[in-house]
């Protein structure tokens, strides 16, 4: 191509040559024929001066011959012919005649003047014998026809020169006319130059990147000598961008330039176009505003700022950050504009460090919240990151002390040190594809915020398990995935971290360091939990002053003029402390005391004692010191000197000790219940060890019975009778003791089969008519509204309960009482069928105390003597109401001591 150029630039050049050359050519020969065209324009106005003269040498000889005819001789006309004949012959300047370089004429006019010699000599002869006797006459003639001739020689030479004239002008014409059209190539070839140079002068002063006026143009301007003045109202406004570097080192250069170009399209939007803008190189721009004020000027910048913000908005990805500063020539009179950009640069520089300090806030600001989104959604990461997929970085929201990445820096570069940090040679390829942007805009995103990936490796022979979790937060144009938080958290060995003191230490360390650097409000918050605050100078024993932040802390106001000895004042306000918390207050009460634990490393004391105010009301203070040294200027010793200074807050833990002795009190009751299940459980073993082996007493004694008195065939029916009866009191001991444990560990499990209500309530009466006859019981049955009888549940458990319930209305009744059951239908859904079952007896009865309390309670029954008397493990009730609560239902009970006792319960069956 630059060969090509060389050869276009060689023929235009050799062309130009050319052209030129023909034109100097052209105009030396129309030069030329200018000359010639003058010689014979001369040349033909002497010709027609001959054929005049000619032609009046005719005329005059004509009349000299007839004067002489007439006998007037007039020699002077002759002399004057002879002498027009010499003039046509040699040139006159007399007679302004020309010498006619015609051979044929200046033949005939020397043929002309020899034979007017001789005419001269005839007229001489009519003078002296008469003109009758000479040949005048015919000579005459003669003469006349050479005269004719000589003038038509003339005129012919003048045709000759006036067609050699007319050739002339068209060789003129012709040669006009080349260098018309060459000076019309020239002209345009000219004009073409002249676009192509005011194209290449517009180039010079263009920057094609932004297609803004570039840094020639703006030094142009800027180099201007005059002097500015107040009246001129100029104002130069300087921009320079704030992150193109990190544009350029983490998307490359391509998209640095596409940043420049976007600002500078944003800019020339948001400026008017009367106004100038540039760009001064780099990331640098400049607008130069005239005949404006200060309000202008800022709501020019304003306009900027929300044309910026607003491009921001549509492009998240890469959005418009700059610093502005301006001056005005009303501010700096007489000065160039030069140095009115380096006042506006300067400015510029001042509001770089404003924009970083809002960056960085709005960035503390955005930090807390995201990791408050972290708190919210339960994860308690050791580090995490704050990752921009668009941008391919990161920045840290938090660090331990032992985190391997930097504050910031590129996305794709951390995940190679994450890499190689935290996978092993089976991992590696698998951790590195999930971490990748690709894998993360496909994986993650609203509906999948989560995305974890576990990880193990060994450091220093011992295996860390860990796991890194991704958190989207938000999406960009595209729909995918914009920024996101990459959390880490580490898995320590539960018998590592409960043996190594130091390990718990350092989390607890590092957990409060990060909790009081995230927390923005931290100190806000530590002064609103305060009821008061003092400030105190310890150097100096001088309590300066004291802050009440509720109306309550008045209460302990001593009414002493401030500044004062601290001392003096923890002095009075021990009359008001309490006896118990006496020695927890002298910790605090003194400034010697205090300086003394700054000195060793203590920089905060908490102390907590009673303290009795006006109203005699006793509350607990939580009174804290916090030290710090300082060096403050002492204007009267005109010197330096350090002071310690303490802020004292005081807080009411009136509550807290309220509900510490409200839980002291609780856990109190639970010792005594637990301890009193304890007692139940060792009671009950007793029992069941009594009851276990009385039976089996009995059985071993029916078998020695039935050996001594094998051929007795009655005493053998009645011992098999009394074993049968003992198996089934062992037998039931069982069946409750199994059913409590499986009840108590939840893992009984509910059948779900066919049965028929009715069928079962008859069976259940069957099974304890027999002991109603016994106990001379009368047992009276009412059923209501029952629809629906065949139901799908437990019919085993059922039976179980209104058997237990059953048995219990005829153990503790009394022999000729009464039982009454009821049945009742409460509900059908279509689906769900509920009961209700009410049983009531006229035995014993409980008291109210009893059935609050320890009724369904294990192992309990509520006279001492009623497992011998009434034969009771103490688990029925309990495991009558885990049934009916594993059934849906509940149960009631309403009892009166002597009169009776009343239980209803509910359940619910499947139709």
């Amino acid at each position: 191509m630059e060969r090509l150029d060389m050869k276009n630039n060689s023929s235009s050049k050799k062309t130009s040559y050319i052209t030129r050359g023909a034109m100097i050519l052209l105009t030396t020969i129309l030069i030329i024929l200018f000359f010639c065209i003058m010689l014979l324009v001369s040349q033909i106005q002497g010709t027609a001066r001959i054929v005049n003269y000619a032609g009046l040498v005719r005329g005059k000889t004509q009349r000299i011959i007839k004067l002489e005819d007439a006998g007037q001789p007039h020699d002077e006309m002759i002399d004057s012919v002879s002498s027009y004949i010499k003039g046509l012959r040699y040139g006159s300047d007399e007679l302004n005649l020309v010498r006619l370089e015609d051979r044929a004429f200046q033949s005939k006019m020397q043929e002309l003047n020899s034979y007017f010699k001789e005419l001269c000599e005839e007229i001489q002869r009519v003078r002296e014998v008469g003109y009758e006797n000479t040949a005048i006459i015919d000579k005459s003639e003669h003469f006349f026809q050479i005269c004719d001739e000589a003038t038509g020689l003339a005129e012919a030479y003048s045709q000759r020169k006036a067609t050699a004239l007319s050739q002339l002008e068209t060789i003129v014409f012709v040669d006009i006319g080349g260098l018309v059209i060459l000076i019309a190539l020239e002209l345009i070839k000219a004009l073409r130059y002249a676009a192509q140079n005011r194209i290449l002068q517009s180039k010079v002063y263009l920057d094609e990147a932004t297609g803004l006026p570039n840094k020639n143009k703006c030094e142009e301007i800027l180099n201007a000598s005059d002097l500015l003045s107040a009246q001129d109202a100029v104002a130069i406004c300087v921009f320079d961008l704030n992150n193109l570097r990190n544009i350029n080192n983490n998307l490359g250069h391509d998209k640095g330039d596409e940043y420049i170009r976007s600002f500078a399209v944003q800019l020339r939007i948001a400026v008017a176009d009367e106004y100038f803008v540039g760009r001064d190189g780099g990331d640098e721009f400049i607008a130069v505003l005239k005949n404006v004020t200060r309000m202008q000027v800022e709501e020019c910048l304003r306009d900027i700022r929300e044309q910026a913000a607003k491009y921001s908005k549509e492009y998240p990805e890469m959005p418009i950050s700059y610093a502005v500063g301006y001056a005005m020539s009303q501010d700096f009179e007489q000065s160039t504009m030069r140095e009115l950009f380096r006042y506006a640069d300067k400015n510029m520089y001042i509001d770089k460090n404003r924009a970083k300090m809002e960056e960085a806030a709005e960035e503390k600001r955005m930090n807390q919240r995201l990791l408050a989104k972290v708190k919210e959604m339960g994860y308690q990461f050791s580090d995490c990151l704050y990752c921009d997929v668009f941008m391919d970085q990161y920045r840290v929201l938090r660090a331990s002390s032992k985190f391997f990445l930097a504050e910031d820096g590129s996305y794709s570069g951390a995940v190679e040190q994450i890499v190689h940090k935290l996978a092993t040679d089976s991992t590696r390829k698998k951790m590195w594809s999930q971490l990748q942007i690709d894998y993360l805009k496909e994986h993650m995103t609203e509906e999948q915020p989560i995305h974890e990936i576990s990880y193990k490796y060994t450091e220093e022979d011992v295996t860390i398990h860990g796991r890194l979790t991704g958190i989207f937060c938000d999406t960009g144009r595209d729909g995918t995935v914009h920024h996101f938080i990459l959390g880490f958290e580490v898995f320590h060995d539960r018998n590592v971290a409960a043996s190594d003191e130091k390990l718990q230490l350092t989390q607890y360390y590092e957990q409060m360091k990060q909790a009081i650097l995230e927390n923005g409000n931290y100190v806000e918050a530590l002064l609103d939990t305060a009821e008061a605050v003092y400030t105190v100078d310890f150097t100096h024993d001088r309590l300066e002053k004291i802050f009440y932040h509720s109306e309550s802390a008045r209460e302990f106001d001593l009414k002493i003029v401030l500044p004062c000895s601290y001392d003096t004042y923890c002095l009075k306000q021990r009359e008001f402390i309490t006896k118990d918390t006496m020695e927890n207050y002298r910790i605090v009460e003194a400034s010697a005391k205090l300086l003394g634990r700054f000195c060793s490393g203590e920089k905060q004391v908490t102390v907590e004692y009673r303290e009795r105010g006006q109203n005699g009301k006793l509350i607990w203070l939580q009174k804290t010191v916090l030290m710090s040294q300082d060096t403050v200027y002492d204007s009267e010793l005109q010197e330096e000197t350090k002071v310690v200074h303490g802020i004292i807050l005081f807080k009411d833990t009136s509550v807290f000790h309220e509900k510490e002795q409200q839980e002291k009190e609780r856990l109190q009751l639970a010792f005594e219940k637990a301890d009193s299940a304890s007692k139940a459980k060792t009671e009950f073993v007793n029992r069941m060890s009594h009851d276990i082996r009385t039976p089996i007493n009995g059985i071993m004694g029916m078998l020695d019975i039935i050996r001594k008195n094998k051929e007795n065939p009655a005493k053998l029916e009645e011992c098999l009778g009394k074993i049968q009866l003992s198996a089934g009191h062992l037998m039931a001991l069982a069946d409750d003791v199994l059913d409590m444990s499986k009840l108590e560990s939840g893992r009984l499990v509910l059948e779900e089969v066919s049965f028929d209500l009715l069928q079962l309530m008859a069976d259940v009466t069957s099974l304890v008519n027999a002991q109603l006859l016994e106990m001379k019981l009368s047992h009276h049955t009412y059923r209501k509204n029952l629809k629906h009888t065949i139901l799908l549940g437990s019919p085993t458990r059922l039976r179980q309960i209104m058997l237990n319930l059953f048995s219990n209305a005829i153990k503790y009744n009394k022999v000729g009482g009464k039982i009454d059951t009821y049945a009742k239908e409460i509900s059908f859904d279509g689906i769900t069928v509920w009961y209700e079952f009410k049983i009531k007896d006229s035995g014993i009865g409980m008291s109210e105390k009893f059935v609050k309390e320890e009724l369904f309670d294990i192992f309990t029954q509520e006279q001492t003597d009623a497992r011998t008397h009434y034969k009771g493990s103490g688990l029925g009730m309990s495991i009558v109401k885990q049934l009916i609560k594993a059934m849906h239902g509940t149960i009631e009970v309403k009892s009166t001591l002597g009169e009776g006792t009343t239980f209803v319960f509910s359940s619910c069956h499947l139709k």
